[in-house]
């Protein structure tokens, strides 16, 4: 996955109706577009923007079967997103010890005259 792909599926996501949408798909496996559409206050103009977006992202993969087009999660992309992201590695680093704020106080005890 080239930088390019991975931001157009970042933008795709960063969206928080489609990420809903791809996880309300996610969780259920498969899901017809009417299926979605019941499961979102919106319009069906507006999820098939939204589903075209995440499409054309590859995100979501979609079965044509008759007349009904069935939309499932992208999953090999989604568990190798981790993996291209800038930041992959810290998700196996140990986590950050937290440092003590450093404060300056003069003592005049200290203090040479």
């Amino acid at each position: 996955m080239d930088d390019a792909v991975l931001v157009k599926v970042l933008r795709a996501l960063a969206d928080p109706k489609r990420l809903r949408m791809t996880q309300e798909i996610a969780a259920a496996g498969e899901l017809s577009c009417g299926q979605l559409a019941e499961r979102f206050d919106v319009s069906q103009p507006t999820i098939s923007h939204h589903l075209r977006i995440l499409k054309e992202a590859e995100v979501l993969l979609v079965r044509e079967a008759g007349q009904h087009r069935f939309i499932s999660v992208n999953r090999k992309l989604i568990r190798g997103l981790g993996r291209f992201l800038p930041l992959g590695a810290l998700a196996n680093a140990p986590p950050a010890r937290r440092r003590r704020p450093v404060t300056k106080t003069r003592s005049h005890a200290s203090i040479e005259r």
